[in-house]
């Protein structure tokens, strides 16, 4: 039994995010970040940002 579950719960959800969202680039330094389960959602922007870089 792990004695932090928390850790163990947010690196799963970590892991989902990281295979439910995905980025592409579609020119100089212009990114789109979607949902690959709501083709519906997404965000565009000048910038982008690793998520292991937020931790």
């Amino acid at each position: 039994m792990s004695t932090n579950a928390t850790n163990d719960t947010n690196d799963a959800q970590s892991e989902e995010s990281a295979r439910r969202y995905a980025e592409l680039n579609i020119g100089d330094e212009e990114f789109v970040i979607y949902d690959r389960e709501n083709h519906q959602a997404w965000i565009q922007s000048s910038m982008s940002l690793d998520v292991a870089d937020l931790r």
